[in-house]
Protein backbone atom coordinates (compact mmCIF):
# COMPACT_ATOMS: atom_id res chain seq x y z
CA UNK A 1 0.00 0.00 0.00
CA UNK A 2 2.65 2.49 0.87
CA UNK A 3 4.89 1.53 -2.45
CA UNK A 4 1.60 2.60 -4.59
CA UNK A 5 0.73 5.55 -2.12
CA UNK A 6 4.34 7.06 -3.12
CA UNK A 7 4.61 6.25 -6.41
CA UNK A 8 1.00 5.82 -7.84
CA UNK A 9 2.02 2.29 -9.50
CA UNK A 10 -0.45 -0.74 -8.45
CA UNK A 11 1.55 -3.96 -6.80
CA UNK A 12 0.34 -6.10 -9.88
CA UNK A 13 2.25 -3.74 -12.01
CA UNK A 14 4.95 -3.86 -10.29
CA UNK A 15 5.55 -7.60 -8.82
CA UNK A 16 8.18 -9.71 -11.25
CA UNK A 17 9.18 -6.82 -13.42
CA UNK A 18 12.80 -4.60 -13.92
CA UNK A 19 12.93 -0.99 -12.52
CA UNK A 20 12.85 0.48 -15.99
CA UNK A 21 9.82 -1.36 -16.98
CA UNK A 22 8.22 -0.01 -13.34
CA UNK A 23 9.44 3.22 -13.23
CA UNK A 24 9.57 3.90 -16.94
CA UNK A 25 13.30 5.27 -17.50
CA UNK A 26 15.74 4.70 -19.40
CA UNK A 27 18.43 2.28 -17.95
CA UNK A 28 19.34 2.28 -14.84
CA UNK A 29 20.76 5.21 -13.64
CA UNK A 30 22.45 4.30 -10.40
CA UNK A 31 22.80 0.56 -10.81
CA UNK A 32 27.01 1.17 -10.51
CA UNK A 33 25.97 2.30 -6.28
CA UNK A 34 23.86 -0.78 -6.49
CA UNK A 35 26.25 -3.18 -7.76
CA UNK A 36 29.48 -1.61 -5.92
CA UNK A 37 27.10 -2.25 -2.80
CA UNK A 38 26.45 -5.74 -3.28
CA UNK A 39 30.09 -6.40 -4.15
CA UNK A 40 31.50 -4.86 -1.38
CA UNK A 41 28.66 -5.52 1.21
CA UNK A 42 28.89 -1.94 2.40
CA UNK A 43 25.60 0.26 2.63
CA UNK A 44 25.06 3.27 1.23
CA UNK A 45 22.58 6.42 1.26
CA UNK A 46 21.55 9.27 -1.24
CA UNK A 47 19.35 11.39 -2.14
CA UNK A 48 18.11 11.78 -5.77
CA UNK A 49 16.01 13.83 -7.63
CA UNK A 50 13.51 11.33 -10.19
CA UNK A 51 12.85 13.17 -13.17
CA UNK A 52 9.80 10.55 -14.35
CA UNK A 53 8.19 10.89 -11.53
CA UNK A 54 8.81 14.21 -10.76
CA UNK A 55 9.97 13.84 -7.17
CA UNK A 56 12.89 13.70 -4.57
CA UNK A 57 13.64 10.32 -2.83
CA UNK A 58 16.34 9.29 -0.09
CA UNK A 59 17.19 5.92 -0.84
CA UNK A 60 19.53 3.63 1.61
CA UNK A 61 20.89 0.84 -0.25
CA UNK A 62 22.02 -2.58 1.63
CA UNK A 63 23.39 -6.14 0.65
CA UNK A 64 21.32 -8.49 2.72
CA UNK A 65 24.58 -11.59 1.17
CA UNK A 66 26.86 -11.90 -1.15
CA UNK A 67 26.13 -10.38 -4.73
CA UNK A 68 22.68 -8.97 -3.46
CA UNK A 69 21.48 -5.67 -3.24
CA UNK A 70 18.27 -4.25 -1.57
CA UNK A 71 16.50 -0.57 -1.50
CA UNK A 72 14.70 1.04 0.75
CA UNK A 73 13.06 4.60 -0.58
CA UNK A 74 11.22 7.65 1.49
CA UNK A 75 9.87 9.94 -0.66
CA UNK A 76 11.19 13.43 0.66
CA UNK A 77 9.99 15.58 -2.01
CA UNK A 78 7.80 17.73 0.52
CA UNK A 79 10.91 18.12 2.83
CA UNK A 80 12.86 19.01 -0.40
CA UNK A 81 10.91 21.48 -2.03
CA UNK A 82 10.85 23.05 2.27
CA UNK A 83 14.61 23.33 1.89
CA UNK A 84 14.61 24.91 -1.00
CA UNK A 85 12.46 27.70 -0.18
CA UNK A 86 14.46 27.83 3.12
CA UNK A 87 17.61 27.82 1.58
CA UNK A 88 16.01 30.55 -1.28
CA UNK A 89 15.16 32.46 1.70
CA UNK A 90 17.97 32.25 3.43
CA UNK A 91 19.88 33.48 0.25
CA UNK A 92 17.87 36.69 -0.02
CA UNK A 93 18.21 37.46 3.43
CA UNK A 94 22.13 37.10 2.99
CA UNK A 95 21.97 39.41 -0.58
CA UNK A 96 19.62 41.86 1.41
CA UNK A 97 22.52 42.30 4.02
CA UNK A 98 25.01 42.80 1.60
CA UNK A 99 23.39 45.09 -0.46
CA UNK A 100 22.51 47.11 2.62
CA UNK A 101 25.43 46.92 4.65
CA UNK A 102 27.57 48.05 1.50
CA UNK A 103 25.34 50.90 0.67
CA UNK A 104 25.59 52.01 4.15
CA UNK A 105 29.03 52.29 4.45
CA UNK A 106 29.22 55.25 1.54
CA UNK A 107 27.43 57.64 4.11
CA UNK A 108 28.87 56.68 6.83
CA UNK A 109 32.12 57.28 5.44
CA UNK A 110 31.23 60.86 4.19
CA UNK A 111 30.07 61.23 7.99
CA UNK A 112 33.72 60.25 9.38
CA UNK A 113 35.41 62.21 6.49
CA UNK A 114 33.03 65.50 7.18
CA UNK A 115 33.54 65.20 11.33
CA UNK A 116 37.45 65.11 10.84
CA UNK A 117 36.95 68.47 8.56
CA UNK A 118 34.70 70.47 11.45
CA UNK A 119 37.52 69.41 14.24
CA UNK A 120 40.17 71.12 11.91
CA UNK A 121 37.76 73.83 11.27
CA UNK A 122 37.04 74.07 14.77
CA UNK A 123 40.68 74.90 15.52
CA UNK A 124 41.63 77.25 12.78
CA UNK A 125 38.50 78.98 14.20
CA UNK A 126 39.79 78.58 17.52
CA UNK A 127 42.92 80.47 16.48
CA UNK A 128 41.18 83.32 14.53
CA UNK A 129 39.07 83.84 18.19
CA UNK A 130 42.35 84.27 19.90
CA UNK A 131 43.40 87.46 17.52
CA UNK A 132 40.00 88.98 17.89
CA UNK A 133 39.08 91.58 20.97
CA UNK A 134 36.16 90.34 22.90
CA UNK A 135 35.41 91.05 26.11
CA UNK A 136 36.39 88.70 29.04
CA UNK A 137 33.39 87.25 29.28
CA UNK A 138 32.66 86.54 25.59
CA UNK A 139 36.20 85.01 24.85
CA UNK A 140 35.49 82.91 28.00
CA UNK A 141 32.10 81.43 26.94
CA UNK A 142 33.51 80.67 23.65
CA UNK A 143 36.24 79.85 24.32
CA UNK A 144 35.10 76.85 26.37
CA UNK A 145 32.18 76.13 23.45
CA UNK A 146 35.35 75.89 20.45
CA UNK A 147 37.95 73.83 23.21
CA UNK A 148 35.53 71.48 24.95
CA UNK A 149 31.78 71.68 23.70
CA UNK A 150 32.50 71.72 19.84
CA UNK A 151 35.68 68.93 19.81
CA UNK A 152 33.30 66.66 22.64
CA UNK A 153 30.38 66.39 20.50
CA UNK A 154 32.47 65.28 17.11
CA UNK A 155 34.45 62.70 19.25
CA UNK A 156 30.73 61.22 20.14
CA UNK A 157 30.21 61.00 16.27
CA UNK A 158 33.37 59.70 15.15
CA UNK A 159 33.52 57.20 17.55
CA UNK A 160 30.08 56.20 16.78
CA UNK A 161 30.75 56.31 13.35
CA UNK A 162 33.95 54.05 13.65
CA UNK A 163 31.85 51.61 15.73
CA UNK A 164 28.74 51.20 13.65
CA UNK A 165 31.75 50.69 10.41
CA UNK A 166 32.64 47.57 12.67
CA UNK A 167 28.86 46.76 12.52
CA UNK A 168 28.27 46.56 9.07
CA UNK A 169 32.05 45.18 8.14
CA UNK A 170 31.32 41.92 10.36
CA UNK A 171 27.69 41.70 8.64
CA UNK A 172 29.39 42.09 5.36
CA UNK A 173 32.09 38.92 6.68
CA UNK A 174 29.24 36.90 7.85
CA UNK A 175 27.02 37.66 4.45
CA UNK A 176 30.03 37.14 2.51
CA UNK A 177 30.58 33.57 4.60
CA UNK A 178 27.29 32.48 3.89
CA UNK A 179 27.50 33.23 -0.20
CA UNK A 180 30.85 31.80 -0.82
CA UNK A 181 31.43 28.54 -2.67
CA UNK A 182 32.93 25.50 -0.61
CA UNK A 183 35.93 24.25 -1.70
CA UNK A 184 35.39 20.36 0.47
CA UNK A 185 38.32 18.21 0.68
CA UNK A 186 39.87 16.01 2.93
CA UNK A 187 41.69 18.02 6.29
CA UNK A 188 44.46 17.50 8.29
CA UNK A 189 42.80 18.56 11.70
CA UNK A 190 45.95 18.00 13.61
CA UNK A 191 47.83 20.29 11.39
CA UNK A 192 45.40 22.63 11.17
CA UNK A 193 45.11 23.37 15.15
CA UNK A 194 48.88 23.20 15.59
CA UNK A 195 48.79 25.89 12.60
CA UNK A 196 46.16 27.86 14.75
CA UNK A 197 47.84 27.30 17.81
CA UNK A 198 51.08 28.51 16.47
CA UNK A 199 49.73 31.84 15.49
CA UNK A 200 48.68 32.44 18.70
CA UNK A 201 51.43 31.47 20.31
CA UNK A 202 52.95 35.54 21.40
CA UNK A 203 49.80 35.18 23.42
CA UNK A 204 49.34 32.30 24.65
CA UNK A 205 53.03 32.46 25.80
CA UNK A 206 52.39 35.98 27.65
CA UNK A 207 49.91 34.41 29.82
CA UNK A 208 51.54 30.81 30.48
CA UNK A 209 48.85 28.84 29.38
CA UNK A 210 48.53 25.14 28.50
CA UNK A 211 47.32 24.06 25.36
CA UNK A 212 47.08 20.46 24.77
CA UNK A 213 46.12 18.54 21.06
CA UNK A 214 45.16 15.07 21.45
CA UNK A 215 45.25 13.18 17.80
CA UNK A 216 42.59 14.33 15.91
CA UNK A 217 40.91 12.40 13.36
CA UNK A 218 40.52 13.85 10.08
CA UNK A 219 37.06 15.66 8.10
CA UNK A 220 36.14 17.04 5.05
CA UNK A 221 35.26 20.63 4.67
CA UNK A 222 36.49 23.83 3.57
CA UNK A 223 39.95 24.18 5.13
CA UNK A 224 40.03 28.04 5.02
CA UNK A 225 36.56 28.48 6.72
CA UNK A 226 36.96 25.95 9.25
CA UNK A 227 40.40 27.98 10.40
CA UNK A 228 38.23 30.76 10.98
CA UNK A 229 36.53 28.48 12.82
CA UNK A 230 39.06 26.87 15.37
CA UNK A 231 40.70 30.22 15.28
CA UNK A 232 37.55 32.23 16.65
CA UNK A 233 37.40 28.87 19.15
CA UNK A 234 41.02 29.89 20.84
CA UNK A 235 40.97 33.23 20.06
CA UNK A 236 37.44 33.48 22.74
CA UNK A 237 39.34 31.10 25.29
CA UNK A 238 42.31 33.93 25.27
CA UNK A 239 39.90 36.43 25.51
CA UNK A 240 37.48 35.23 28.23
CA UNK A 241 40.29 33.83 30.54
CA UNK A 242 39.56 33.51 33.89
CA UNK A 243 42.75 35.73 35.03
CA UNK A 244 43.00 34.21 38.77
CA UNK A 245 44.11 30.26 37.58
CA UNK A 246 45.65 29.25 34.50
CA UNK A 247 44.36 29.30 31.38
CA UNK A 248 44.52 25.06 29.87
CA UNK A 249 43.07 24.91 26.57
CA UNK A 250 42.29 21.05 25.89
CA UNK A 251 41.24 19.87 22.10
CA UNK A 252 40.42 16.47 21.32
CA UNK A 253 37.89 14.65 19.12
CA UNK A 254 36.16 11.15 18.78
CA UNK A 255 34.19 10.14 15.97
CA UNK A 256 30.09 9.58 15.54
CA UNK A 257 28.72 7.44 13.09
CA UNK A 258 29.45 9.16 9.58
CA UNK A 259 30.13 12.21 11.90
CA UNK A 260 33.49 13.41 14.01
CA UNK A 261 32.75 15.63 16.75
CA UNK A 262 35.77 18.14 18.21
CA UNK A 263 35.75 19.81 21.40
CA UNK A 264 37.69 22.62 22.08
CA UNK A 265 37.49 23.10 26.70
CA UNK A 266 38.84 25.50 28.26
CA UNK A 267 39.58 26.90 31.93
CA UNK A 268 37.96 30.53 31.17
CA UNK A 269 35.56 32.08 33.19
CA UNK A 270 32.60 30.22 31.73
CA UNK A 271 28.97 31.22 30.68
CA UNK A 272 26.13 31.05 32.45
CA UNK A 273 22.78 29.51 31.62
CA UNK A 274 20.96 32.62 30.83
CA UNK A 275 23.50 33.15 28.32
CA UNK A 276 23.99 29.79 27.05
CA UNK A 277 21.18 30.22 24.19
CA UNK A 278 21.92 34.30 23.42
CA UNK A 279 25.97 34.02 22.71
CA UNK A 280 25.37 32.45 18.90
CA UNK A 281 23.47 35.99 18.32
CA UNK A 282 24.96 38.73 16.16
CA UNK A 283 27.30 41.44 17.82
CA UNK A 284 25.78 39.61 21.30
CA UNK A 285 28.84 40.00 24.01
CA UNK A 286 28.46 38.04 27.20
CA UNK A 287 31.33 40.01 28.99
CA UNK A 288 31.56 43.64 27.86
CA UNK A 289 34.35 44.36 30.33
CA UNK A 290 37.17 42.07 28.94
CA UNK A 291 40.49 42.38 28.98
CA UNK A 292 40.24 42.58 25.31
CA UNK A 293 37.80 44.74 22.55
CA UNK A 294 35.27 42.36 20.72
CA UNK A 295 32.54 42.74 18.39
CA UNK A 296 30.57 39.75 19.45
CA UNK A 297 30.80 38.28 16.04
CA UNK A 298 33.25 35.25 16.39
CA UNK A 299 30.65 33.03 17.81
CA UNK A 300 27.73 33.61 15.10
CA UNK A 301 30.34 33.41 12.35
CA UNK A 302 31.66 30.02 13.51
CA UNK A 303 27.94 28.98 13.26
CA UNK A 304 27.67 30.25 9.76
CA UNK A 305 30.94 28.05 8.85
CA UNK A 306 30.10 25.08 10.95
CA UNK A 307 26.20 24.76 9.32
CA UNK A 308 27.61 25.98 5.56
CA UNK A 309 30.29 22.69 6.15
CA UNK A 310 26.90 20.48 7.04
CA UNK A 311 27.64 20.12 10.60
CA UNK A 312 26.71 21.92 13.83
CA UNK A 313 28.33 23.63 16.94
CA UNK A 314 27.27 24.24 20.32
CA UNK A 315 28.50 24.37 23.57
CA UNK A 316 28.54 22.92 27.94
CA UNK A 317 29.67 25.63 30.17
CA UNK A 318 29.63 26.61 33.54
CA UNK A 319 30.20 29.85 35.39
CA UNK A 320 33.43 30.42 36.67
CA UNK A 321 35.22 27.31 35.32
CA UNK A 322 35.18 26.87 31.93
CA UNK A 323 33.55 26.10 28.71
CA UNK A 324 33.71 23.07 26.25
CA UNK A 325 32.62 23.98 22.46
CA UNK A 326 31.63 21.14 20.55
CA UNK A 327 31.91 20.97 16.44
CA UNK A 328 30.56 18.34 14.94
CA UNK A 329 31.66 17.79 11.05
CA UNK A 330 31.41 15.14 8.04
CA UNK A 331 34.18 12.40 7.77
CA UNK A 332 32.79 11.48 4.35
CA UNK A 333 32.91 13.42 1.36
CA UNK A 334 30.32 16.02 0.56
CA UNK A 335 28.66 18.33 -2.07
CA UNK A 336 27.23 22.10 -0.71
Amino acid sequence: MHFTQVTGIKKENAIGRIATEVYGGEGAPYFDIYSKVAMSGKSYSFNMYYEPMDKYFMTSVVSPRKNRFATITRDITEIQQKQEELNSKNKELENFIYVTSHDLRSPLVNIQGFSQRMINQAIELGNLIQECELNGEIRSNIEKIMRDDIPKSLSFITSNVYKMDALIKGLLQISRTGRMSLVVQQIDMNQLLKTIVANYSFQLTEIKADVSIKNLTDCYGDENLLNQLFSNLIGNAIKYRDTNRKLVIEISSHKHFSKVIYSVKDTGIGISSKNIEKIWNVFYRVNTSTLEPGDGLGLSLAKTIAEKNKGKIWVESEEGKGSTFYVELQRNKFTE
